[in-house]
């Protein structure tokens, strides 16, 4: 058992100190995956923030049969969906790139790249996101996703396919 884990255990049990371990501990990563998920740059701390809010609140849910970190990543998600159907029902616009010609050309692959993966429907870019960029194992994406790890190695490699489709179409537009 990680030490995260065993502080959401000793959380439960009213130890405020262990909860704000667990934070600490896992703060980053649950900010990376919101941004990975989508998110704007405004937006992640406070949806981040709703995470940790939303875990307290919850803390005698976690049944101690999968690690802190997928527990919290599984809140993570789903504070993310809701706070992309209420900016959808808001009609927001969608963040532009205005000052792309400022960017560097290093930072402009990053921007790409982070647009490829975000073009993603949002199962397969959930899948990848958790696997590839944040280093989770497919037992506990498969937690998060609360599916069957079958399907995390699916959406992974389904996921690989489209971003080399997208990529190979990127090319293709730039040579023409």
């Amino acid at each position: 058992m990680d030490d995260a884990t065993r502080d959401l255990l000793l959380a439960q049990d009213g130890d405020d100190q262990a909860f704000s371990r667990v934070i600490r501990a896992c703060e980053e990563d649950v900010h990376r995956f919101c941004r990975w998920f989508g998110q704007s740059n405004d937006d992640v701390d406070d949806i981040t923030q709703e995470t940790f809010l939303r875990s307290y609140r919850g803390l005698q849910s976690f049944r101690g049969d999968s690690t802190a970190k997928s527990w919290l990543m599984s809140i993570a998600r789903r504070v993310c969906l809701d706070h992309a159907e209420k900016k959808s029902k808001e009609q927001s616009v969608v963040n532009g790139l205005a000052r792309k010609q400022e960017i560097s050309v290093e930072a402009g692959y990053a921007i790409e790249t982070r647009e490829l993966i975000n073009a993603l429907p949002s199962q397969f870019r959930e899948a990848f996101v958790l696997v590839r960029i944040l280093g989770f194992g497919y037992d506990e994406v498969a937690a998060i996703l609360q599916c069957p790890r079958g399907t995390v190695q699916s959406r992974v490699a389904r996921a690989r396919i489209l971003l080399a489709q997208q990529v190979g179409a990127d090319e293709i537009r730039k040579t023409s």
